[in-house]
């Protein structure tokens, strides 16, 4: 072989060499990549700003490295077939008028131009409703009662307006001892000989879609609110009050509590 023709070869040889490193550094990075766990969920908010829906999802170890981590939904889309989240500290957001409503939707990590994984979600059943608000808790002295009401944004929706509530309330030295009340309306009664007299009370509410269409999850808690119940003389009111009527009180709400689990 002439000088040349071996200068040629070791020249081609070290780029095979060269190429082949950069190969193996890229595919490796891949491969840790793909090592990680990358699973995620999501949660959908409809009718947020006027006709605007949103779409949330986050990865469910918040340590993920996700510097080159995108998200893409394909599927029950309005006029185009795929579209890109945005990131914002951490979560990947979609606030678009283009969700279609019918229909499975697939939802994927992706690393470069792969997808790294997949879910299929429909947005009608991921919905977190917005958390109520407005918390009011009047007493009426002839009633012997109080009449507590919130407010919720759902109501003037044309989407998920029907909610189930969760009132929780406890006497705030009781810190872990809150009891839990269902309801349809954005509206209850509290009777007084239910709660202890001259105490201070914390109540809050959260809420979860009711219909066979719309399904998903408790939205967060509203803000609590405090009230404190009044001084009471009557006998009655006053044997209600008292230790025996709370033992009974808190053996009820454990077995209430057994049979949820």
């Amino acid at each position: 072989m002439t000088p040349l023709g071996i200068a040629l070869g070791m020249v081609f040889y070290l780029l095979q060499v060269v190429s082949g490193e950069s190969g193996y550094a890229e595919t490796g990075d891949f491969d840790d990549a793909e090592m990680d766990d990358y699973s995620f969920s999501c949660y959908s908010q409809l009718e947020v700003d006027g006709s605007q829906h949103l779409l949330t999802c986050a990865f469910d170890d918040p340590d993920v490295n996700s510097t080159n981590m995108e998200f893409e939904i394909c599927g029950a889309l309005l006029e185009v077939e795929c579209l890109s989240f945005n990131k914002l500290q951490g979560m990947y957001l979609i606030k678009t008028k283009k969700f279609l409503l019918i229909g499975d939707s697939k939802i994927c990590v992706k690393l470069g131009r792969k997808s790294v994984t997949c879910k299929k979600m429909n947005i009608v059943k991921i919905v977190k409703p917005e958390a109520p608000f407005d918390i009011r808790v009047v007493y009426r002295k002839g009633a012997n009662d109080f009449v507590v009401t919130f407010n919720t944004s759902h109501l003037q929706k044309k989407y998920v307006k029907e909610l189930m509530h969760e009132v929780a309330y406890r006497q705030e030295k009781n810190e872990n001892d809150w009891m839990h009340m269902n309801l349809s309306s954005t509206k209850l009664m509290l009777l007084q000989r239910k709660l202890q007299p001259n105490a201070m009370y914390e109540i809050k509410v959260r809420s979860i879609p009711n219909t066979n269409y719309f399904e998903g999850f408790w939205s967060e808690w509203s803000p609590s609110f405090h009230f404190r119940t009044p001084e009471t003389n009557d006998p009655e009111l006053s044997l209600s009050y008292g230790p025996v009527s709370l033992i009974i009180r808190r053996l009820w709400n454990n077995c209430a509590r057994n049979q949820k689990k």
